[in-house]
């Protein structure tokens, strides 16, 4: 019997619309038990399927993503978009307390934040401002237009905490656009479209927030003496700079022209 598509409208005979590929709508799929036995394992457990696959080739294979994105492969895999919100959304909530990923300069104030950091509603305004500020130049910036931050009343304080969660988000979407900018003016000969840096960057992000979370799980169960949590996170750091080197000479830098070795024409 036929039937209308629910997402194109066109008629329909078989299990899947002829015009648009979607399966045709069975009431007894959205059931709860259906969700849980079939689809819900289904994806976690099929290590073929488009989770795991993604997520293979986002940890061992540097630009891979990318580059099928690019060449118009995306259906095996999940978007590069969806890829990085959940990063992002994944970190957050495991490193939700205030874990932090900072490497401080030798005989400086200046910390170097290699990861986004998360701003707890319970953490005071002065702890917050400590933390991605050491210079105080924050700190006597809020002094002058509220008082001491000490004196700041709770309600001030969980505000205060998330506009910094909500600029903390804001500036990883800026930090994206920047990198691939900066890919863009080096290798646009190479690749013309903006769009490709775009998804480089994104899936290079969401690489390092992946990478970052044994490291998150490690400090946060408290599994590592601090000499060995330390060696696991530079361990991590430079993986993540590997990963961008090869990323890049993989994706970005152009490849000599190859050419056949022929045998010289004989003279006579």
């Amino acid at each position: 019997m036929s039937v209308i598509c629910a997402s194109c409208g066109q008629p329909s005979d078989g299990r899947y619309c002829p015009s648009c590929g979607e399966e045709r709508l069975d009431p007894h799929k959205l059931t709860l038990w259906y969700f849980l036995s079939h689809t819900l394992v289904s994806e976690f457990a099929d290590l073929d399927g488009k989770i795991w696959r993604t997520l293979r080739q986002l940890l061992f294979r540097p630009a891979f993503l990318a580059l099928e994105y690019a060449a118009g492969r995306r259906k095996p895999y999940v978007q590069p978009l969806r890829v990085l919100v959940t990063a992002m959304i994944v970190y957050a909530l495991s490193s939700h307390g205030g874990i932090t990923f900072t490497i401080g300069i030798p005989r400086t104030e200046l910390k170097l934040s290699i990861a986004p950091a998360p701003f707890p509603a319970e953490k005071s305004i002065g702890a917050s401002l400590y933390q991605i500020d050491r210079l105080g130049f924050l700190t006597r910036m809020y002094e002058q237009k509220r008082g001491p931050v000490e004196s700041a009343p709770a309600d001030v304080q969980q505000r205060f905490s998330g506009t910094l969660n909500a600029s903390a988000t804001l500036l990883t979407f800026i930090s994206i656009v920047l990198l691939a900018t900066v890919l863009y003016a080096f290798f646009h000969r190479r690749r013309r479209l903006f769009v490709e840096h775009v998804v480089f960057s994104m899936s290079y992000f969401s690489f390092v927030l992946v990478s970052l979370l044994p490291v998150v799980v490690a400090f946060k169960l408290t599994m590592l003496k601090p000499t060995s949590a330390l060696l696991l996170l530079f361990g991590s750091l430079l993986w993540q700079l590997i990963y961008l080197a090869v990323s890049i000479d993989v994706a970005e830098l152009p490849r000599p022209p190859r050419t056949l070795n022929r045998p010289a024409a004989a003279t006579r």
